[in-house]
């Protein structure tokens, strides 16, 4: 369990970072900022790392 909430951390700490620099909460978020920066983030680091695969 504690491999699984490292990795949790991990994952969310994108949108995490954000939150501390703009000065809100993760409480106060309800986690939809959260969510958007951690796709945006993930989702372009995917794209970077399969780009070379497909080509």
């Amino acid at each position: 369990m504690k491999l699984l909430n490292i990795f949790a951390a991990i994952f969310l700490l994108p949108g995490t970072l954000v939150l501390k620099a703009l000065n809100i909460s993760v409480e106060s978020d309800g986690g939809v900022f959260r969510s958007l920066i951690n796709m945006i983030f993930w989702g372009v680091v995917a794209v970077m790392v399969s780009i070379p695969f497909l080509f």
